[in-house]
């Protein structure tokens, strides 16, 4: 009879409060005792009865007790896997969320070069489109990742052999996404998990033209701040002398002394020039990007640079249709347009035509609006193409070296880029190239997170 008890206890003591499991502990307890007296009244001998009636509800008081002590340590063991459960999804969420936002390309790989997950920073470096997938495909099946695979295979075998490299660097070709035929200089980095046994291996990889890039403009940045000083500091005697060399011009009529007035005249234009490019440089003002219409704003600043400028004839030509609309800080991309434009005037024939200003539509939605500059020159040497962006190289007698450095920083700070390169279309010609996105195109979302990761 005592046995049939238990069932229910054990069950009022996992569901119930403490309460209720002693609540129910007690009808048990009455009921047998309440059978005891029952069985007493009836003429039965019953005092040895009674006392293991007693006995048996004390320990059912002691059993239920016990029973409602282990289900609270369940439930808070059951609590705490659950917050531990919460706290885990959450750190991996985090994870793949640094993962995917880190600049350092991030792919774990098996002993077979399996890749087993990959951030978008990787996918870029080794030539691919960010959104492919490379989950499930052989580093070494990859034309682009056969370089890293083979780095790996060595570095697997020195690791086997007890002696292993800290670092590789090695030279990755264009992959299946653009840029096409490029080529990047990466330095990889493999490690393996500390726990054991693991089959799966990891491979970090930094871009080296980005972090040479990175201190290039930290030396930039510096070099400019003493620049900026200096020409701030030669302002004040170069208008000093620019202004007696005009006073003296005034009073000679010696053809000599005119001639030699007339070189100090030219001579303080250009430092002049100089002296406000270096600042110009030196203050990089944030853009104040505004969406405007391609056309009216290249003819309204034609108009303008050839008035200012005295031009005679059609040697600039802007050929446009209304409708393009960019998103550029208008002040910058004028700047940007005096540089290119005065850059080919210095090699131009001055003939009609000898500079065009085209905006090419886009083919597709998404693809950029394009402003090509060209002119008639002999273009820019191949020898010269990598080194004409750099601040103070000029292949001009009477160049800063700062124009087309300074166009290309207003594009990078407007989220853009300027190229030199070819016309896709005939007639083949080089010229200078300002690509700009769409609107929409700068508010496509990217994915968050590493999404090459196996969901949970």
């Amino acid at each position: 009879m005592f046995i049939f008890y238990l069932l229910p206890l054990a069950e009022a003591s996992l569901v119930l409060p403490s309460v209720g499991a002693f609540f129910v502990c007690s009808i048990a307890d009455l009921v047998l005792l309440g059978n005891e007296v029952q069985r007493v009244f009836s003429g039965e001998p019953g005092e040895a009865q009674l006392f293991q009636a007693g006995v048996a509800g004390a320990a059912l008081f002691g059993i239920t007790a016990l029973l409602h002590l282990l289900s609270t340590r369940l439930s808070s063991q059951e609590q705490l896997a659950r917050m531990r459960g919460r706290e885990l999804a959450s750190q991996l969420q985090i994870n793949r969320l640094v993962i995917s936002q880190m600049e350092q390309g991030v792919i774990v790989v098996d002993a077979r070069t399996m890749v087993r997950a990959n951030n978008r920073a990787a996918r870029s470096m080794l030539g691919f489109d960010p959104e492919a997938q490379l989950t499930g495909r052989r580093l070494l099946d990859l034309e682009s990742a056969q370089e890293l695979g083979h780095a790996f295979m060595n570095w697997l075998t020195a690791l086997e052999l007890g002696a292993v490299p800290a670092q590789s660097n090695i030279v990755i070709k264009g992959g299946e996404g653009p840029p096409a035929g490029a080529h990047r200089r990466l330095r990889v980095r493999f490690a393996r998990p500390a726990f054991q046994p693991s089959d799966e291996y990891v491979i970090f990889m930094q871009d080296l033209q980005a972090v040479e890039e990175r201190a290039q403009r930290l030396k930039l940045a510096a070099m400019g701040r003493l620049t900026a000083s200096i020409a701030h500091e030669i302002r004040n005697p170069l208008a000093a002398i620019s202004q007696a060399g005009q006073l003296l011009a005034e009073d000679v009529r010696d053809p000599l002394h005119q001639r030699l007035a007339s070189i100090v005249r030219e001579n303080t234009q250009r430092l002049n020039r100089l002296v406000e490019d270096v600042l110009r440089a030196a203050r990089r003002d944030s853009p104040l990007t505004d969406e405007f219409d391609l056309f009216e704003f290249c003819s309204a600043w034609l108009g303008e640079f050839v008035r200012d400028r005295g031009l005679i004839g059609e040697a600039i030509r802007l050929a446009a249709q209304p409708g393009l609309v960019v998103r550029f800080d208008q002040n910058q991309l004028r700047q940007v347009l005096f540089n290119l434009v005065d850059n080919a005037l210095r090699y131009c024939s001055g003939r009609a035509g000898s500079i065009e200003i085209r905006a090419e539509p886009p083919e597709e939605r998404l693809a950029p609006v394009c402003l090509w500059v060209f002119d008639d020159g002999p273009g820019v040497a191949p020898a010269d193409r990598e080194s004409m962006f750099e601040p103070f190289f000029t292949t001009h007698p009477r160049g800063t070296g700062l124009g087309l450095y300074l166009a290309r920083e207003f594009c990078v700070a407007n989220g853009f880029d300027l190229t030199y390169g070819a016309w896709p279309h005939p007639p083949a010609r080089f010229g200078f190239c300002l690509r700009f996105g769409p609107p929409e195109a700068q508010q496509v979302e990217q994915p968050d997170f590493m999404d090459t990761l196996p969901a949970t």
